[in-house]
């Protein structure tokens, strides 16, 4: 897979292709920035659970979208080297319980699982 940027998003771990990225700048996403896990058809519950305890975004990453720049908030963001062996599909089934087009596998960095995603399938608004 190569470089990615690894970093918590909502208190969960995801990376993307390092290509992907525009810019990376310190302090909060603006209002209108995307948002990864939210009103993605998950049982809120599940989603309250996994997300109850997130991390501060100190960090904001633009990146390349199929719909233009987005601003993407964050924690803890680093540069990683992941290997191909390390990079698995998102399970067919699996993609279609999460319906979320943009996270497309699970990547092992640093003995640590983390959502692979490609930010040019974000949609286009959030709002």
């Amino acid at each position: 897979m190569g470089t990615v940027v690894a970093m918590l998003h909502a208190g969960l771990r995801c990376a993307f292709p390092a290509r992907q990225v525009l810019s990376a700048e310190g302090g909060p996403t603006p209002e209108r920035g995307a948002r990864l896990w939210e009103d993605a058809g998950l049982d809120r519950a599940m989603n309250r659970a996994m997300t109850a305890a997130p991390e501060p975004a100190a960090r904001c990453v633009r990146v390349a979208t199929g719909g233009g720049p987005r601003a993407i908030a964050c924690a803890h963001p680093r540069l990683a080297e992941v290997d191909r062996e390390r990079v698995w599909p998102l399970p067919e089934l699996l993609a279609d319980v999460l319906r979320l087009p943009h996270v497309v596998g699970l990547a092992e960095i640093d003995g640590a699982l983390h959502w692979v995603i490609d930010a040019r399938r974000l949609p286009a608004d959030d709002a």
